[in-house]
């Protein structure tokens, strides 16, 4: 998984800025679609509710991909990792790394310098492999690009544009 660079995800930038100016992406490391999607309080096929979450299968688990930001639940980490990217034109970036229940380290993506949680240096050599701006500012143009490759990294998980072209298993949560 050290192989993940910025320019692994940045058919998937492209692709997201297509269907929505606001974009959450979750990377879960070895649970299924529909085991990410119960942990959030979503059954497969659910879509009565506000919020729809489209899960994917993955290289190493699940990837959620939503299009309101709405923060997940660090429970979808129990047992296991997680990483989420919110991205988007109408508000500021987020990252959030959590294992256990436990937000590890969290920024935005645009101040990768800017660290908070409970270990904020943990993804530090990954961060450095990438090139992330450690002091300042990071690129617009590539900064969701990073922290999605940071996601893949952190979590062993990768989505592929095969992955991606899958049909997904949606849900939705309140």
């Amino acid at each position: 998984m050290g192989s993940v660079s910025s320019m692994g995800y940045g058919w998937f930038v492209e692709e997201c800025q297509k269907d929505s100016d606001l974009v959450g992406v979750t990377f879960v490391r070895g649970l299924s679609p529909e085991e990410a999607l119960r942990r959030i309080g979503a059954g497969p096929g659910d879509t009565s509710r506000e919020v729809g979450i489209a899960a994917y299968a993955a290289d190493g688990g699940a990837v959620l991909i939503d299009y309101h930001g709405q923060p997940l639940p660090e429970t979808l980490s129990q047992g296991t990792e997680m990483a989420r990217v919110i991205t988007g034109i109408t508000m500021d970036e987020y990252f959030v790394y959590a294992v256990d229940e436990v937000v590890v380290t969290e920024f935005e993506p645009f101040f990768p310098g800017g660290r908070d949680g409970t270990d904020p240096d943990h993804l530090l050599t990954h961060m450095r492999e990438l090139s992330m701006p450690l002091d300042g500012e990071a690129d617009t143009g590539t900064s969701t690009a990073l922290a999605l490759a940071l996601a893949a990294r952190a979590t062993g998980v990768a989505l592929t544009p095969t992955h991606y072209a899958a049909e997904p298993v949606v849900g939705s949560i309140d």
